[in-house]
């Protein structure tokens, strides 16, 4: 039973829902930075509108600077009630002349530059273990008596602007963490819909008949339509498997069916023989046809391997050459005790193609088989040569096997390559399976083979297979 490696619908959700979180902590991360500007930026308003109100009372009499912080400026930065104000006021030499004496602008050149550009300077710093944000205004005196340069320096504590800072950031928190659940909802309903094709594939597939190997009809978007198409050839494929099978098997019954009959036959009539000679004869003739018979078993056992190699092939780079002779050197004492001579000539070199070796085999010693059957010459030597040639602007090998018989008459060329197809049957015994065999592999290996009657005698069988850049 096969292992489940989770569901497909959780991972996409915890996929999207870890890009959610991650997008999510960005964006609050930046919500925190721009609700701390925004509170600034209102604050420091406030603080300048203060500040701003304090300066302008500040005036010069009788040659003596005089400064009463207003109720107002005061009142400008009660909003805040918890926060405290600092100020002092300081001279060009800095000497404070009223106030804290409290901290320095941390970057005085800095400062500079924006009061000559009319604009207050801002920063922060920590009094008395406290962060404040002070802001530093410039106002010059060109008094009848006192001409000086007066800086104003305010401070507020951050207690009211982080606090304003950290409900905004906390409100955008609410809204990303609504968006992120929304967004899993979403996500998990999506994937769900998306998964929905694969259940209806499953479905069609589990209400089907075990002998149901028809091509599936569910309508599935692109994305799953290889899946579909992989399905629907791979069902394919165990349809002509099974309908060889079955035809395979209704043939072969058929096929056995009268040996098989003829051998009890035999026998039933040596039992009812009261003559030795005539039991010896009736004997001889069961053994004759139970040799038949297993040779006729042993050809449908092997057919029925090599039908199913035929769509299992493991090609691989070999120099076809090198696989001929070597399969002929294994065929020539069969030659040999039949007094027929077999030839190769080889007009290649080492081309290579990419092919089964165990199928180059079969396909060999059956043409080869059925030449030393039926090739041979009612009188004069008999012979079959084996040729390789490149035909096809050198695209194709041709093997071809021919023999220096009768042939066959043309109507029959077609009938011999199918299964029990014999081209004359007062020759020899046969299955009828040897170029059944051959043409069935080598339409494995996309190649094709043909059959004809020699110029001068004999019959011509063609295997054509294309040639390979590989090196074996």
């Amino acid at each position: 039973m096969l292992s489940s490696k989770g569901s497909l619908r959780t991972r996409l959700f915890l996929l999207f829902g870890l890009v959610l979180l991650i997008g999510g902590t960005v964006l609050l991360f930046a919500a925190n930075t721009l609700a701390q500007r925004s509170a600034d930026q209102l604050y420091d308003k406030l603080l300048e509108s203060a500040a701003l109100t304090a300066i302008d009372n500040l005036s010069v009499i009788e040659q003596q600077l005089h400064f009463d912080l207003p109720y107002a400026s005061l009142a400008t930065l009660a909003l805040s009630e918890d926060d405290r104000v600092l100020y002092s006021l300081i001279d060009s030499h800095a000497q404070v002349l009223t106030g804290y004496d409290f901290v320095q602008p941390e970057l005085p050149e800095q400062m500079k530059q924006q009061h000559q550009q009319g604009l207050p300077y801002f920063f922060n710093h920590r009094y008395q273990g406290e962060l404040f944000r002070f802001v530093v205004l410039e106002r010059r005196l060109l008094e009848l008596g006192m001409q000086d340069t007066i800086y104003l320096q305010m401070g507020q504590s951050r207690l009211a602007r982080d606090q304003l800072a950290a409900d905004l950031t906390f409100k955008a928190t609410l809204g990303v963490g609504g968006l992120i659940i929304l967004g899993w909802l979403f996500v998990w309903l999506t994937a769900g819909w998306s998964l929905r094709p694969l259940l209806k594939i499953e479905q069609e597939l589990t209400t089907k008949q075990p002998t149901d190997l028809t091509a599936l009809s569910t309508q599935v978007p692109t994305e799953a339509a290889h899946l579909v198409e992989a399905i629907n050839k791979f069902m394919g494929r165990l349809q002509r498997n099974q309908d060889r099978n079955h035809a395979f098997i209704a043939e072969a019954a058929h096929q056995l069916r009268t040996p098989l009959a003829s051998l009890q036959a035999q026998a039933e009539l040596a039992t009812e023989e009261q003559d030795i000679a005539s039991i010896q004869n009736r004997t001889r003739r069961i053994l004759r046809n139970a040799r038949e018979t297993n040779t006729r078993i042993s050809q449908l056992l092997n057919y029925a391997t090599l039908a199913h190699r035929a769509d299992v092939l493991l090609p691989e780079p070999i120099v076809l050459s090198e696989a001929v002779s070597q399969i002929l050197v294994d065929l020539a004492p069969i030659a040999l005790t039949q007094e027929v001579e077999l030839s190769f000539d080889n007009h290649i070199g080492d081309t290579c193609i990419t092919a089964d070796p165990e199928a180059i085999k079969e396909i060999l010693r059956n043409l080869v088989d059925n030449a030393l059957k039926y090739g041979q010459p009612a009188t004069g030597p008999a012979s079959i040569n084996v040729s390789l040639e490149l035909v096809l602007d050198n695209a194709w090998v041709r093997l071809q096997v021919q023999d220096t018989g009768r042939g066959l008459p043309p109507e029959l060329l077609s009938q011999v390559t199918q299964r029990f197809g014999r081209g004359e049957l007062n020759q020899q015994s046969g299955s009828g399976l040897g170029l059944a065999i051959v043409e069935q592999l080598v339409h494995g290996m996309q190649g094709y083979l043909e059959l004809a009657n020699a110029s001068d005698a004999g019959l011509s069988a063609r295997v054509f297979l294309k040639t390979s850049l590989c090196k074996p």
